[in-house]
């Protein structure tokens, strides 16, 4: 490879000044296949190498520098199993702690207000993207109900020179993993998605910008997702089944488990979005006429066993199989009908050897095959893929697991951030939005999503009655971090703070039975020519995570 030129060492020495010692993390992407896994290994040695470790890194034989930070109600005695409530401190503290020694009962402490906020923001981090490339700020929050969360996500930005010499381009990434049956495929997602996919990217950009068509886009976004479940999968199984070895175990756990992928990819240089889903998470984006009005639409359809689209895909795939889709589920079983991992529904052995084949004592962590497993693979990584043009008119997006989309619709969520930036600027200096709505009152928005009839609908704690509501208004407003302030909302069965406080006060993995986890990431678009020093800022205001990522 050739040594990086002046400008790409100065671009390099800017933006690294621009970040702590601890931001600066091993990107992409060697020009050979084993990148990826070498820097799995890395990753296990030393996970962030610091800043004087970082020479520069390539994609396809460019300078890069990568870094990461990356109207309804439910009545609280309604919820079935919950038999007493108190304000004992003890048990509240046993329950913020997700160690509640009443987790196996039917008793269920509640929080004070205290403590229910502090769950609620536990996990939130906000970033001022100082960069002048049409993204301003983006927020994200979690709230786990499972024990630990099995969702995971991942904020990063690559910077690549453009053919100009005298321009940066800049992708960002966005993404959100829902696992399930453990939280190892969406913690292997959040690692090793971003460099997999990059180095498909990488490809096109060493071949010019004539071959840099959204098409080719599409296709090396794809080859990221299928290359790394076929790793996920069909690598690690091969190597567990060849040597049975606890190492060899561990690293198959992400084979053994699943998640769903959503991953946005928003190009500067051409202002475009991709949004690639995987399973059932929803990338929404919201949009402001020149008359003031709204519309809301989804950047991605749920990939379920509820979808038509994909239950005649998987039938044409298995023919005289007719249990391959059955109640809504893929083989009686899987709920979201692409996913990654997952291998008890996409392989029965790998080179003449399977599961049962293991020592015993390894077998434990290997469920039975599901019934009617005759024809695998049923279930693939393949990704959707959606473009989009960001122009002025565009506001907001939101990424959320379906744990989100269960609670509320793409109107209410656009509406709810809506509200939201009423109250509160994007970025110092900005001004708010004048008032859309009544006072109490979520604005009218048009969802224009061209597949609404694939769409999975909120269907948690909906009635059709606000008979007994003990707030007069549809909403809570009581957050700077916008991703907070919808899962504040997306518990509230319509702005009732009861609700909240009860649906919080469940333990993890209680909890289970009244909702999802919960995984929200807000990105808010707009144009800014001053202050863009090339920084991302924690907004400290909205960021009360321990450790954040930046």
């Amino acid at each position: 490879m050739p040594p990086p030129s002046l400008l790409q060492v100065r671009t390099f020495r800017a933006l690294s000044r621009c970040l702590s010692r601890n931001d600066l993390t091993r990107m992409l992407f060697l020009s050979q296949r084993r990148s990826a896994s070498s820097t799995s290994n890395q990753r296990r040695q030393g996970g962030i190498l610091r800043s004087n470790e970082l020479k520069y890194a390539v994609l396809g034989g460019t300078l890069i520098l990568g870094y990461s930070y990356f109207s309804s109600y439910v009545s609280s005695d309604s919820i079935y199993g919950l038999k007493q409530y108190s304000t004992s401190k003890s048990a509240a503290t046993n329950i913020n702690a997700n160690t509640n020694s009443n987790s196996n009962s039917n008793t269920v402490s509640l929080l004070n207000d205290k403590q229910v906020e502090a769950i609620l923001h536990k996990s939130e981090e906000s970033y001022f993207v100082n960069r002048g490339k049409g993204v301003l700020r983006y927020d994200v929050s979690q709230l786990p109900s499972n024990a630990p969360i099995e969702d995971n996500r991942v904020e990063q930005i690559i910077t690549v020179p453009t053919e100009s010499s005298e321009s940066l381009e800049d992708l960002y990434f966005f993404g959100i993993f829902d696992g399930h049956g453990g939280p190892y495929t969406s913690a292997k997602l959040s690692q090793e998605l971003v460099p997999y996919v990059a180095y498909q990217l990488g490809q096109i950009y060493n071949k010019g910008a004539a071959f840099l068509t959204s098409e080719s886009i599409d296709e090396a976004i794809t080859q990221g997702f299928i290359q790394l479940d076929n790793d996920i999968v069909y690598g690690s199984l091969g190597k567990l089944f060849e040597d049975p070895s606890k190492e060899n175990l561990v690293e198959s756990l992400p084979a053994v488990s699943g998640s769903c992928g959503l991953l946005s990819m928003y190009d500067s240089n051409n202002c475009t979005m991709k949004v690639a889903v995987t399973g059932d998470s929803r990338a929404i984006l919201a949009k402001q006429s020149d008359d003031g009005s709204w519309t809301v639409k989804s950047l991605s359809t749920d990939q379920t066993g509820d979808n038509e689209q994909e239950v005649e895909r998987i039938r044409k795939e298995h023919p005289d199989e007719p249990n391959c889709v059955h109640r809504g589920r893929i083989l009686g079983s899987l709920q979201p009908s692409r996913a990654f991992g997952d291998y008890r529904y996409k392989v029965k052995e790998i080179n003449g050897k399977s599961v049962h084949d293991l020592p015993d004592h390894l077998k434990i962590y290997f469920r039975r095959e599901p019934k009617d497993f005759l024809t695998p693979p049923y279930v693939t990584a393949k990704p959707e893929i959606t473009t989009t043009h960001i122009d002025d008119s565009t506001k907001f997006m939101v990424l959320g697991s379906d744990g989100l989309f269960e609670l509320l619709s793409n109107e209410e969520i656009a509406g709810l951030v809506i509200k939201w930036m009423e109250k509160h600027p994007i970025k110092k200096n900005f001004k708010v939005l004048k008032e859309q709505s009544p006072y109490g009152k979520l604005p009218a928005l048009e969802d224009i999503s061209p597949d609404k009839e694939s769409q999975r609908p909120a269907f948690r704690y909906k009635t059709s009655s606000n008979k007994g509501k003990a707030s007069k208004s549809e909403y809570l407003m009581e957050d700077e971090n916008v991703a907070t302030h919808l899962i504040r909302n997306a518990l509230s069965g319509g702005g009732n703070k009861d609700y909240v406080s009860t649906l919080v006060s469940i333990p993890p993995t209680k909890s289970r039975r009244y909702r999802d986890d919960l995984t929200v990431t807000v990105v808010f678009f707009g144009n800014e020519t001053e202050g863009t020093d090339g920084k991302l800022e924690i907004n400290h205001v909205a960021t009360k995570a321990e450790t954040p990522k930046l």
